[in-house]
């Protein structure tokens, strides 16, 4: 069980300036219309940079002029980042998206309902062969993810440092981010099949 972290009110910007000060944000765009992010790397290895493009919630990979991956028309990608965060020892992309549903068109034994709810992921990829390639696909999230960075903090192999935020109902099953909610921070590290939450920040009075 992982003990949280406490802090006062009084020290939360200075506990989350030295988190951001250990670790590099990635780039991120405002997140309205019209927004757009980039980012290059050489995921693969091949010796071509691929380039990373955010735009209006949808994600383009490219190299040169040849498109390589885009995300689904129903998803609403608000995040990426490059980095090893399965530790194994080659880039990954990872992301965080707004979509339906938990699962694709199959379904385990146990869902027998429709899954309508919309609520907040995060997936992860790679790349082989000039193709994105699923490496981990999270279900519905707990808490929304407000921002994520992949960075090693404590020289024990990369971890994903994430802000959580709250849901919002909107209507039905239909949830969007509570910009007026508190958040906290976390730090999670790839364990086999899955990430294991290894530090929880708290916040007193939050």
């Amino acid at each position: 069980m992982v003990k949280p972290v406490k802090f006062s009110r009084v020290v939360r910007i200075a506990a989350i300036l030295a988190i951001l000060l250990t670790v590099s944000v990635s780039s991120t765009g405002t997140g309205g219309i019209g927004f757009r992010t980039r980012a290059e790397g050489d995921i693969d290895g091949d010796g071509m940079t691929e380039e990373y493009i955010l735009v209006d919630h949808h994600l383009i990979v490219r190299e040169g002029e040849k498109y390589l991956w885009q995300s689904p028309g129903d998803w609403r990608v608000d995040n990426f980042a490059l980095g090893d965060v399965d530790n194994d020892g080659t880039v990954n992309l990872a992301l965080t998206l707004w979509k339906e549903g938990s699962f694709g068109s199959i379904k385990p034994f146990w869902q027998t309902a429709e899954d309508t709810s919309y609520k907040h992921h995060l997936f992860v990829y790679r790349l082989q062969n000039k193709a994105m390639k699923q490496v981990w696909c999270s279900s519905d999230l707990d808490r929304p993810i407000v921002s994520f960075i992949i960075r090693d903090v404590d020289g024990e192999g990369p971890s994903l440092v994430v802000e959580e935020g709250k849901y919002r109902k909107v209507s039905g099953e239909r949830y969007a981010l509570d910009k007026k909610a508190s958040v906290r921070t976390t730090v999670w590290r790839w364990d086999e099949w899955g990430f294991r939450l290894i530090k929880l920040y708290i916040f007193e009075g939050e």
